[in-house]
């Protein structure tokens, strides 16, 4: 079993024209204005595109620590810390 942490419910999101360089690749002034939705909740089943599957994490408790199966149906495995702990 391997644990993955994420820290955001919704993903990535890269606009191509914010690429460094990509003008030089791109002439399309349409390609430009396309945006990337990279997965950073973990649940995708398109990675490392974002396939909506955030949406289903966004009634989380921050405090807690999820895992979801492979229907992508949740667990609290426990809490982490509190964001009024102190370290």
């Amino acid at each position: 079993m391997r644990i993955v942490i994420h820290e955001k419910n919704e993903p990535y999101k890269i606009k191509i024209k914010d690429i460094q360089g990509i003008e030089k690749l791109v002439e399309q002034s349409k390609i430009m204005e396309y945006e990337l939705h990279i997965c950073a909740c973990g649940l995708s089943q398109n990675k490392p595109f974002c396939d909506g599957s955030h949406r289903i994490t966004r009634d989380e408790n921050p405090d807690n620590i999820y895992a979801y199966n492979e229907n992508k149906e949740r667990v609290n495995v426990g809490k982490f810390y509190s964001s009024k702990d102190k370290i």
